[in-house]
């Protein structure tokens, strides 16, 4: 089936690399701040699979706050670079949207979700994380380059809220209600059970998630991080990576970082990316 490109506004003018064979996989990749997705184009011929789609859409104009209003593209509006800056939500949440709409366009064209992959650098790569988190679909994974997880503090943290203590001489029992702290109102709840039996911990956790909550559990997330970087210091990327195993399965996880890489991408990286994208949008 074809779709309209016109009825999905970021597809309109997207830069596309397509595959040499069928396309059985895409790959949305969004670029950072005062760019447009031609540069990242170039860059992901060099990585290209003969069955997977690039789509590099550009950001639109709008004037960021941290450089003093000035028209640039941007995907959501930026106050600031450290973890506790005041955060565009609207903006964010508008962005994620329209990458949405993107990814809806690809299922309608035959791509179904588990072969989407998202992926960005700086803040296209934070809006690849926060879309993936929050979208309804399990996607194929997502390549996050140089960047943060926006509105962090909206996902869940744990903190024990109350325990109970059993004993019958041979088993010690500790069951604790555990809430998944949320800014949100839905709460979620997870009971722990350890048991001591001769000297041996025990752990059995059972998991209350509410219907429509996030099920991003299992989606594979490949981190990179120059080490000299000082737009986006490497320890806040190393942070996202902490917050993330809170989010989905810690084993799902891969934080890299680069000796002597600013703010930039490099040949080795792109080859962990290439690697990352073959291993879970093989050919099929």
């Amino acid at each position: 089936m074809c779709g309209n490109n016109m009825s999905v506004p970021l597809l309109a003018e997207a830069v596309t690399v397509s595959g040499m064979e069928k396309e059985t996989a895409a790959v949305i990749f969004l670029h950072g701040l005062g760019d447009s997705g031609h540069g990242w184009a170039d860059t992901l011929t060099g990585i290209q699979l003969p069955h997977v789609k690039f789509i590099c859409p550009h950001a639109p104009p709008i004037p960021v706050t941290l450089n003093m209003k000035s028209m640039m593209p941007a995907w959501f509006d930026l106050m600031g670079l450290s973890p506790d800056c005041q955060e565009d939500e609207a903006g964010i949440k508008k962005a994620a949207e329209n990458i949405k709409a993107i990814i809806e366009h690809e299922v309608k064209n035959g791509i179904p979700p588990h072969r989407i992959m998202l992926g960005g650098f700086s803040q296209g790569g934070a809006l690849s994380l926060y879309t993936a988190l929050t979208c309804q679909h399990q996607l194929a994974g997502v390549v996050a380059l140089s960047c943060w997880l926006p509105l962090h503090k909206s996902f869940p943290s744990v903190q024990s809220v109350s325990h109970i203590q059993m004993s019958n001489g041979l088993l010690h029992f500790t069951i604790e209600r555990v809430l998944l702290n949320t800014e949100t109102k839905r709460k979620h709840f997870f009971f722990r059970i350890s048991a001591l039996c001769r000297g041996v911990f025990i752990h059995v956790f059972v998991v209350f998630v509410p219907q429509g909550s996030s099920g991003q559990k299992n989606i594979p997330i490949l981190q990179c991080h120059g080490e000299m970087d000082v737009m986006i210091p490497v320890h806040f990327g190393a942070m996202t990576a902490e917050k993330l195993k809170g989010i989905v399965n810690p084993q799902m996880i891969t934080f890299k970082t680069y000796p002597g890489l600013s703010h930039s991408s490099s040949p080795q990286e792109m080859a962990a990316v290439k690697d990352f994208i073959e291993k879970y949008l093989p050919r099929i």
